[in-house]
């Protein structure tokens, strides 16, 4: 293919399977080429990568790919940096996310998964300061340290006296 020419759109029946930390994307990339040879891959956005592949992975297919991102997440030098892997469901449906967090000091806007604290009540006061108006987010431990997830709001309809 010309490398002037742009890549092709996906099609249709491209999905959203992974989204993952730019550190992490290459390393998900090249998994999903070896288990998924006969889908063609897609990446999107900057941070987090969007992975998409057309034709989508079944239902056995992530589960698979689910076990591989765990024992990556799971591997030393990731778990070092508190690396995350995960099943999301929301509006768009369901996709695998793999992340490591960014420091609260980098943080500046938007979802994303923040951290390390030391403790529950540093990351539910950092969480509680971050949070806008279109953001909620979740802490959890990690076995190691403690995350928050900051995530998009579902829009919802005005409601209230007209």
């Amino acid at each position: 293919m010309d490398d002037l020419l742009p890549e092709p759109l996906p099609g249709k029946d491209a999905r959203e399977v992974v989204r993952a930390t730019r550190d992490l994307a290459p390393i998900v990339e090249s998994v999903l080429l070896v288990m998924f040879p006969a889908s063609t891959l897609y990446r999107t956005g900057d941070e987090p990568v969007g992975l998409l592949l057309e034709p989508a992975p079944d239902r056995a297919g992530l589960a698979r790919l689910k076990d591989k991102l765990v024992e990556l997440a799971a591997r030393p030098e990731w778990r070092r940096r508190h690396a995350v892997a995960r099943e999301v469901s929301d509006a768009n449906g369901t996709r695998l996310e793999v992340l490591t967090p960014l420091a609260p000091e980098d943080y500046a806007g938007g979802p994303r998964l923040v951290g390390p604290f030391a403790t529950e009540e540093e990351a539910d006061a950092w969480g509680g300061d971050n949070a806008v108006s279109t953001l909620s987010y979740d802490t959890f431990f990690t076995g190691e340290a403690w995350l928050v997830d900051l995530f998009s709001l579902p829009e919802r309809e005005p409601h209230g006296i007209e």
